[in-house]
């Protein structure tokens, strides 16, 4: 389909209709009774698609190879699409969208769609059309290119150590990203530079200070964008912006009188504003300079009223240190030279407000939260709209309210377009809050390849930031060269950018690599950090590249990690603390060292305690429900799953909640409660209306849904599941579906082909290291190895953890190795010891477990055979059998079922219902024959009494 000839309306149209909605093809705009609506390029073409071919079933195939021609993209990018395209029709019009269950999509507009034709005279303005418009040799509907996003899975300590890259980007000051500036109305863009040497430090001082007031005085105002040197250098061709020089001394001609002075090109040419006083009068001067300066350079906020500088001589030398020491990123002196300033000077605003934003950087949020109430008290009166941003700056201090910062961004965003740096503070706030897919969305509402230099590397480094949070490596090394490369164009000043974006593809390839990955990066970007001044962050650079690899057995922390560690915790960089002892902390668990892992995660708690980090404390309160898992702990961690959800939790640890409950409630037996829970986060996106769960979520769900599907005997959504599970390119999903192939291969009666698939599942546990996540693969492999009939390989696996973990704590661990040699000695005819080993079991227990106590019941009904005490085997079995039809078991139905005589009746089953019921489901090879058909060992599938231990 071509621009020109393709679609039904003629080619110089300018607007479409369709009832009451109007569709401006030149600016991508929805005009309704609510208002405009701008929107963003793929979702436009996607309505030109819908708007070209009404009434027409569009299945999801055809959209994706229309709409994104020869691109590789995610699943659920259609159906973000779709969702924004509703939300932008509004909630009167969203049902013109019809979702065809299974097919597509089809498109139902009340009334045709008119052309409005544009006058012959009217030129089209190239300057506002998309960039893919402007090729003839692309289609009409060709979006923007992305970044093909294949997902796969990360280990927490990616994710720390990616957090703690992005937690480390310390810097002096947030810069504001300056806007195209040759758009009309683009915001006054100016650039406040300090001139004059060091020679006389004393003398200075006030050229600072002004620098820093008139800064914090611009950057509040919506209509004005704050650049810095590193813009100008990144950008000289792009930017045209008001240079403002800065400078201050002492006077030649009066002893004792001091000057500060503004240099700029005034509204009539050429200006120099300049006062002259005695060092204890400039604070008074240099607010007075500060305000002529700003009626000179926004002649429309001349009757804005703004609060006093408000501080003495002896303050402002203090200040102006404070500041410097800030710029070059030394923020444990400088927050402590700010904190003598604002004890001298109480009511300096600014001076709370600088002190805030660094102890927020270095992590104290409970003292930044406090401190930025105190400078929004003393910068008072302020105009309406500076307020506004002074707001948002104050929710932003607060971890706990990252998700309020970012809608007071997006409504300064929506108000002021061309300050992109609300977009990109936005963005930045929604991945703090834990919503990745709502960050990505927010970065797609601007044409960022448009945008000067300075503006794409920041929207390259967010990008990066937000793959990671999704486990998106190829998207994560993507984004982070592209960063890589603008940061080297733009020069010297962003060496420090240049080096975050390094750290991060270096932490990319190093867990997508392994021991093959270019370990050099770190050094590297550690390198580039200490060129740009960042030296905790070229140490940082250099610990992550360690933590990066496996732990060295008995050798304990570096020198370097215990000297950052130091660094941190005595410089106050309490959520670098938190995060390095939670990354340090995953290091040993995946070394099976327990007890050094139990000891950082309790360390890490507290130091985010202490932080008033409450994102920080979530992320460990999910580690922590780990254990209580691990521990079987089952009613402690449905409790902490409630606690965690009521605290606001958003992202993807949220299905990592769904994923722990669902467990639970199906161990329990409650297999309905289970699959519910499956779908809490997905149900509250639709509550909320926001954008779906992103496919690699959906297939993770799907590997826990396809275990619980199994339980109540629904073989073919079994399956189904297990091949979504399969689908998310991930490392971690094959093993679970391999393992959940063989387990529908047994149930269905195929041992042969489950055995070949269990062959593939050993070797690559026995790959792994003598750490939890081994362990649990081998308990799962020997409970399908012993329903294979391979009872001396599953003895092998379950002796393996029970001696391995006996020492961990991880009693559920216990329950699980015991309850599989108690079965194996049943079936090898030892009844003392499987008598032994299911009182272990239940020892271990700390509650009820549906999935356990329903195997040791049958391990203590064929020790109760054995010893020819049938009444209380019947009495079990009849328990069991009432039990599993109560909850829907019907693998544990079938089970039974095999222990009752051919023509017998177990409670309302007769032989006929008993067979219409495998017949039904499929389930041939549920049962428990290889128990009680091998009493005496055989030679292959023995587990040989001598081996199984006492």
């Amino acid at each position: 389909m071509s621009e020109s000839t393709d679609h039904p309306w003629p080619a110089r149209s300018r607007r479409l209709r369709v009832g009451e909605l109007q569709v401006d093809l030149r600016y991508r705009q929805l005009l309704g009774p609510e208002g405009e609506v701008e929107l963003p390029q793929r979702v436009f073409e996607l309505l030109l698609l819908f708007l070209a071919e009404p009434h027409v079933l569009h299945s999801r195939a055809a959209l994706f190879e229309r709409v994104w021609p020869a691109v590789v993209v995610e699943d659920a990018n259609l159906s973000q699409s779709i969702w924004m395209l509703r939300k932008a029709l509004g909630p009167d019009r969203k049902q013109w969208i019809r979702t065809v269950a299974g097919s597509g999509y089809v498109f139902e507009p009340p009334g045709p769609v008119e052309a409005e034709a544009v006058a012959e005279e009217t030129p089209v303005p190239q300057v506002d059309r998309p960039a893919a418009e402007a090729s003839p040799t692309l289609p009409w509907w060709h979006p923007r290119r992305y970044p093909r996003r294949a997902a796969h899975v990360l280990g927490a300590g990616l994710l720390a150590a990616l957090a703690l890259v992005t937690v480390l980007a310390i810097r002096s000051a947030t810069p504001e990203i300056p806007a195209s500036l040759a758009a009309d109305g683009a915001p006054v863009a100016v650039a406040l530079i300090e001139v004059g040497g060091d020679s006389d430090g004393d003398a200075r001082w006030p050229a600072t200070v002004l620098r820093a007031w008139l800064e914090w005085k611009l950057q509040s105002l919506p209509e004005v964008t704050v650049l810095t040197e590193g813009h100008l250098a990144a950008d000289a061709a792009a930017l045209s912006p008001q240079i403002v020089l800065l400078s201050a001394g002492r006077s030649s001609q009066a002893p004792g009188e001091r000057f500060v002075r503004a240099q700029f090109s005034g509204r009539n040419g050429a200006l120099q504003l300049e006062l002259r006083g005695t060092a204890a009068e400039m604070p008074a001067l240099i607010d007075s300079l500060s305000r002529e300066v700003l009626d000179e350079l926004v002649p429309g906020r001349t009757a804005s009223t703004w609060p006093d500088l408000g501080l003495d001589a002896s303050a402002a030398t203090g200040f102006a240190t404070a500041y410097r020491l800030i710029e070059r990123r030394d923020l444990a002196s400088g927050s402590e030279r700010l904190r003598t300033t604002v004890s001298q000077a109480p009511r300096f605003g600014l001076g709370h407000l600088h002190l805030a934003t660094s102890l927020s950087r270095l992590g104290q949020a409970n003292a930044a939260v406090e401190q930025m109430a105190l400078a929004r008290q003393a910068l008072q009166p302020l105009p309406d709209d500076a307020a506004r941003v002074l707001e948002a700056r104050s929710l932003a201090m607060d971890p706990g309210r990252a998700a309020e910062a970012a809608d007071a961004f997006d409504t300064l965003a929506r108000q002021h377009a061309g300050r992109l740096d609300f977009r990109l503070d936005q963005a930045s706030h929604r991945l703090r809050a834990g919503d990745p897919e709502a960050a990505w969305a927010t970065l797609d509402e601007v044409a960022w390849e448009k945008q000067p230099t300075s503006v794409r590397i920041r929207w390259r480094l967010i990008r990066a930031e937000i793959a990671s949070t999704q486990s998106n490596l190829e998207s994560v090394r993507e984004e982070a060269e592209k960063a890589i490369a603008l940061a080297r164009s733009a020069g010297d000043a962003w060496k420090h950018e240049h080096a975050r974006a390094l750290h991060l593809k270096a932490l990319a390839d190093a867990y997508q690599y392994g021991p093959e990955a270019d370990m050099e990066q770190f050094s590297q970007a550690s390198r580039l950090f200490s060129e740009a001044g960042a030296e905790m962050e070229a140490l940082f650079a250099t610990v992550s590249g360690e933590l990066a690899q496996p732990p060295r057995n008995g050798t304990g922390p570096s020198a370097d990690f215990s000297r950052l560690l130091a660094r941190a915790r005595a410089e106050g960089h309490l959520r670098v603390e938190v995060m390095l002892l939670r990354r340090a902390a995953f290091q040993h668990y995946m070394a099976g060292d327990l007890p050094r892992y139990r000891g950082l995660l309790e360390e890490a708690h507290a130091s985010a305690q202490a932080a008033g980090d409450t994102i920080g404390q979530q992320a460990l309160d999910v580690d922590l429900l780990n254990e209580d898992v691990m521990i079987g702990r089952f009613d402690s961690a449905l409790e902490r799953i409630r606690r965690i959800r009521a605290g606001g939790m958003r992202g993807s640890d949220m299905l990592w909640l769904d994923q722990f409950e669902a467990f639970i409630l199906a161990t329990r037996g409650d297999f309905q409660g289970a699959l519910n829970a499956l779908d809490h986060t997905a149900r509250r996106l639709q509550r909320e209306g926001r954008p779906p769960l992103p496919e690699g979520s959906i297939a993770r769900l799907a590997c826990s849904r396809a275990e619980i599907m199994l339980s109540r005997g629904e073989m073919h959504q079994a399956r189904a599941a297990t091949q979504l599970c399969r689908s998310a390119d991930r490392p971690g999903h094959e093993e679970m579906a391999m393992v959940l192939e063989a387990a529908i291969d047994l149930l269905a009666g195929d041992p042969a082909t489950a055995s070949e698939r269990l062959d593939h599942v050993i070797a690559r546990v026995q790959a792994l290291p003598q750490a939890p996540d081994r362990w649990l693969a081998s308990l799962q492999t020997g409970y399908l190895l012993s329903r294979a009939g391979r009872l001396r390989e599953a003895g092998t696996l379950y002796r393996e953890v029970r001696d391995t973990a006996r020492d961990t704590g991880y009693d559920w661990l216990m329950v699980i190795a015991e309850s599989g040699l108690a079965e194996l000695a049943a079936a090898d005819g030892r009844s003392e010891d499987a008598r032994r080993h299911e009182q272990q079991a239940r020892q271990y227990m700390h509650g009820e477990a549906w999935a356990v106590t329903h195997r040791l019941d049958v391990v203590a009904r064929q020790v109760a055979l054995d010893g020819s005490d049938a009444a209380t085997a019947a009495a079990i079995l009849e328990r069991n059998h009432e039990r599993a039809h109560r909850i829907g078991d019907v693998i544990a139905q079938l089970e039974l079922h095999s222990l009752v005589p051919d023509g017998a009746r177990l409670g309302d089953c007769d032989p006929a219902t008993r067979a219409a019921q495998v017949a039904a489901t499929g389930m041939r090879g549920a049962t428990l024959d290889w128990m009680t058909g091998m009493s005496a060992p055989g030679p292959a599938g023995s587990t040989a009494a001598g081996e199984a231990g006492g």
